[in-house]
């Protein structure tokens, strides 16, 4: 039996004084670690071509069935399945198995299945088909991921790493869905799949790299179906002995849940608002109102990982949810906005890649402004939490706890996606975004009067 020793009040409040500890918290310290570095490399090729993918199966299904969000969210959902039914199961082998290897036959595997991407492509069963056994097999490498990251950082540094892997999450997130554009128009439909190959088969080789030592848990294996079923067990029965693991979870659960129905909304937002005389294009064009949240998302992370390292994590996370809130309620706007008023931009070529003549509405300035609003709230409410979970999480089980994570995530997520779908076409996105924003916008408040008082009563 696992036992579960800890203070909340030692992982929240008490910040880092010692001298030679907060000389080797920041960004540049993390990065002298080799080993770390290559998983951070790592992460980076992969997640943008987890970005590509989606942007290219949505750009499919525009071009070769239907324009309606509903598809697309089906898409979503395809990607979900998995995410459901098979992380927490994931988790369980990951505790036991060595996690460079996963990582690295995960990539490979992903790799292969993209080449085939043009034979699945010719209906819209063999895309949501090949976008299931895709994220089948990222159910695998994402908790190895982050049970990892524990294993190449120490403790105090562990806020720093969060905040950089949040940071490049979220750059990949803007390149990995920017890059979709370009390289569709580069390589075509037919041929794309070989550049996000690429990709994978690139994050496969800086994992190569890292000098990993199998842990003591790493070298016993099930042996029977009993042992199997005690094991998946434990995690469950450690989260529910550790209130700051179930407070941390529900808050993570809950914030991811948001961030997706953002990007489904931003697909309505992008048809109807900002590109309404051409839904197909805007069926593409979305991607840059996601960017812009990632780029708020690395502006964030960059500030909490240098400047509120030793700062109340749950009084950050509250602040973060009031600022998604309001992002959310002030997106809802942007009808008020002309859309005839725009300024043009010539062609012109940026970092090798060629960009058109087009014209930049006041609406699109709008959009992306307060996106980027709302990934700055994502960012202080997501790395206060997660590093509260690779602080408390026995590394024994991480395996097991990071794989209900991201299936609570998962799940959680499905209902708010159809919702947000649906209602986007049945009551307006700008509707939809007010109804959405207020509530968060009020827990946010209610987090922070109330973690407030805490720290004064102490």
């Amino acid at each position: 039996m696992l036992e579960i020793k800890e203070r909340p009040s030692d992982i929240i409040e008490n910040p880092i004084t010692d001298p030679a500890l907060l000389k080797t918290q920041g960004y540049r310290a993390v990065l002298k670690n080799k080993n770390f570095l290559a998983l951070w490399l790592a992460q980076i090729f992969s997640q943008l071509a987890d970005r590509v993918i989606f942007v290219v199966f949505v750009a499919f299904i525009a071009h070769s069935f239907s324009t309606s969000i509903t598809y697309q969210s089906w898409l979503y959902i395809a990607f979900t399945i998995p995410a459901v039914l098979l992380t927490a199961i994931a988790g369980v082998f990951i505790d036991k198995w060595n996690k460079k290897y996963i990582l690295i036959t995960t990539n490979l595997l992903r790799a292969g299945l993209i080449i085939a991407l043009p034979f699945f492509s010719q209906t819209l069963f063999g895309i949501y088909t090949l976008a299931f056994l895709v994220s089948s097999v990222t159910q695998f490498f994402v908790p190895a991921e982050a049970s990892s990251i524990p294993l190449m950082v120490k403790k105090h540094q562990l806020m720093s790493a969060n905040s950089l892997f949040t940071a490049t999450m979220m750059g990949s997130l803007i390149f990995g869905f920017a890059l979709g554009d370009p390289l569709i128009n580069i390589f075509g439909l037919k041929n794309v799949n070989i550049a996000i190959s690429a990709f994978f088969i690139i994050s496969a080789l800086f994992l190569v790299f890292i000098k990993y030592r199998p842990c003591e848990h790493e070298k016993t294996q099930h042996k029977t179906i009993g042992e199997f079923i005690d094991d998946f067990k434990k995690g469950f029965n450690y989260i529910k002995g550790s209130r700051v693991t179930l407070n941390a979870l529900l808050k993570l659960t809950a914030l991811f849940s948001i961030i997706v129905m953002l990007c489904i909304l931003a697909i309505s937002i992008s048809q109807q608002l900002l590109y309404p005389h051409n839904p197909k294009l805007g069926a593409q064009k979305f991607v840059y109102v996601v960017a812009f949240s990632g780029i708020g998302m690395i502006l964030g992370a960059g500030i909490v990982g240098r400047y509120l390292k030793n700062f109340n994590k749950l009084l950050t996370t509250f602040i973060g949810f009031t600022g998604i809130g309001a992002g959310l309620v002030m997106l809802s706007g942007i009808e008020l906005i002309p859309n005839n008023l725009y300024i043009p931009v010539k062609e012109r070529i940026i970092f090798g890649f060629y960009l058109e003549a087009f014209n930049l509405t006041w609406r699109m300035i709008y959009s992306y402004a307060v996106a980027g609003i709302i990934g700055f709230g994502c960012a202080m409410a997501a790395i206060p939490v997660q590093t509260i979970l690779h602080t408390v999480v026995p590394e024994q089980i991480r395996g097991k706890i990071f794989g209900i994570q991201f299936t609570l995530l998962s799940t959680a997520s499905t209902l708010p996606i159809l919702i947000a779908a649906f209602a986007a076409d049945l009551l307006g996105v700008t509707k939809v975004l007010v109804l959405a924003g207020i509530p968060i916008a009020l827990f946010g408040v209610w987090g922070m009067v109330k973690n407030s008082r805490v720290l004064q009563e102490n």
